[in-house]
């Protein structure tokens, strides 16, 4: 049998037994005892919530620091109205203890091995301060008993214009004719106080774990970037100012199929350019089998990976088939071999100025009164400037080398055409480069005849085949025997026969008595051969 629903009634009784024991929570039952008994209304004291107002609220600081005082005023009777119904009141504020604190992580070991690095280049003032605390088990507790502040004041510099340029190298009135008519329409350019963001960010960003951060040489390696556009020929040029690193990178199986064994066997070389160009033979790319190995290599090791291993070994085999691909299918500059320049990322191949340098524009670098013909042919970390090819830093300077820079100062002008590079990618065609780069540096007003202006030449084209040697003909075989008289110590052959008797069979002749040789002791004496061509 379904239960029975409680009769209205219940509900009725329910409902007034609730309203009578919520009014003994108010003062009206007090009020209605007081009036039956004939008495006057209450004399006592009566309470007032807490206002807003600051000398209402005790102290925030520690329960020491607070005053004596009730949480409650008492306010004499007669000086407030007595309570009404309708008068607001609020409630106490309610307050929840607080979330326990986080427990600290644990460093990792590795996360510090550059802090003796951090600091070069860094002029460095420490100052430790000893605060009194509590107790080893309290102060042990809190992040903030033992920690360090690590402060960096860096200076940012400006652009370099007009006669602060002339500072990293004063040569450069003498060797572009117009340089004060460029210089003075020149822009700072906007990719200028971009790179200099960008290595605040890093600087920020390896700070914030005590990385080894930009050391003061690279951080202050670039003293300006310009736009400038000529104003009759309207030929655009970013100049950049900075100094010069080496660059080792680079392949092509059509040109050099074989490389040396440090390089094939090399753990940091880059067979990459980023101009690139399809093949042209099937000659194999010379670093393609150790590319091959190190796929083999990380798949192996796949097999057996976890956690966060296997994800970077998917990723890591991931970018190797497909530079295998590359490597199978385009041909690159080769920094031994080729002159070219770098441009930062972010600055090269940027769609949105027509000052961004494309890879394979022509460029040509200024080193104190010389010149020399390039190419933008790579691209580079986005918070630096200043690199060139090994081959273009060797003419620049002798002695650079891939550990040694050849220019340290920022002395080195890269004046970058935008929109020269040729429509068919290919190997640099030095004839054209060295033209090319000529024409360009006219067209924004030519260089002084003090000016020296280098002529490249292509170290790997293919040398034409020597003509062939004919024999030399050997005494026995019916003919006589050819010597060249300016090159033996023997007098000439005697002739075979006597004019006029050439009908007659010669007559034997004297054997001829040996010559001493005049050459030093050692040497030979006999016939040279022709020289090859």
């Amino acid at each position: 049998m379904p239960p029975r629903k409680p009769s209205p009634l219940v509900w009725l009784i329910g409902g007034a037994a609730l309203l009578a024991a919520g009014s003994l929570y108010t003062p009206y039952p007090a009020q209605l005892v007081r009036a039956l008994q004939g008495l006057p209304e209450d004399d006592g004291a009566v309470s007032t919530p807490l206002s807003d107002e600051p000398g209402d609220r005790p102290s925030e600081g520690h329960p020491s620091e607070q005053p004596d005082k009730p949480l409650v005023h008492r306010i004499p009777a007669g000086s407030v109205t007595p309570w009404k119904p309708q008068a607001n009141f609020t409630m106490p504020a309610i307050v929840l203890p607080p979330f326990p604190p986080a427990l600290p992580q644990k460093i990792s070991t590795g996360e510090f091995v550059n802090v003796t690095e951090l600091i070069r280049g860094i002029n460095l003032k420490t100052k430790v301060n000893f605060i009194p605390g509590t107790t080893a088990t309290r102060d042990r507790k809190r992040p903030e008993s033992y920690r360090a502040t690590f402060s960096l004041d860096i200076v940012v510099p400006k652009a370099a214009k007009g006669e602060d340029l002339k500072l990293a190298n004063p040569a450069l009135p003498n060797v572009l004719k117009e340089y004060d008519a460029l210089l003075a329409g020149a822009q700072t350019s906007p990719y200028y106080n971009q790179l200099y963001q960008n290595k605040e960010n890093r600087i920020r960003n390896s700070a914030s774990s005590l990385l080894k951060i930009i050391d003061r040489h690279n951080f202050y390696d670039t003293d300006t970037i310009l736009e400038i556009t000529h104003p009759q020929t309207r030929r655009k040029v970013l100049w950049l100012q900075s100094d010069m690193d080496v660059v080792s990178d680079g392949t092509d199986g059509d040109r050099l199929p074989k490389m040396p064994d440090a390089i094939v066997n090399s753990s940091t070389y880059q067979p990459f350019t980023t101009y690139a160009w399809k093949k042209r033979t099937k000659q194999p790319n010379p670093l393609l089998a150790s590319w091959e190995s190190k796929l083999k290599t990380a798949e192996a090791s796949l097999k057996k990976a976890t956690g966060t291993s296997r994800t970077a070994l998917q990723e890591r085999i991931r970018t190797l088939k497909l530079e295998i691909t590359d490597l199978k299918t385009k041909s690159y500059l080769i920094a031994e071999y080729d002159p070219f320049i770098v441009i930062p990322l972010r600055v090269i191949n940027q769609s949105n100025s027509e000052f961004s340098p494309k890879a394979g524009d022509y460029a040509v670098v200024v080193h104190e009164n010389r010149l020399f013909p390039a190419i933008v042919g790579d691209a580079g970390p986005h918070y630096k400037t200043g690199e060139a090819s090994l081959r273009l830093a060797k003419e620049v300077n002798p002695k650079a080398t891939i550990y040694s820079r050849p220019v340290s100062d920022l002395s080195a002008s890269y004046l970058v055409f935008p929109g020269t590079a040729e429509p068919d990618k290919g190997p640099i065609d030095y004839d054209r480069l060295n033209a090319r780069c000529r024409e360009l540096l006219d067209e924004i007003g030519g260089i002084h005849e003090t000016a020296r202006y280098h002529q490249w030449e292509d170290l790997l084209k293919p040398k034409p085949e020597p003509l062939p040697v004919p024999p030399v003909d050997k005494p026995g075989n019916g003919k006589p025997e050819q010597t060249d008289p300016a090159k033996t110590d023997t007098p000439s052959p005697v002739p075979a026969s006597i004019p006029g008797t050439a009908d007659k069979p010669s007559e034997p002749q004297p054997q001829q008595p040996p010559v001493q040789p005049t050459r030093p002791e050692g040497t030979n004496g006999a016939s040279a051969s022709p020289a090859r061509p």
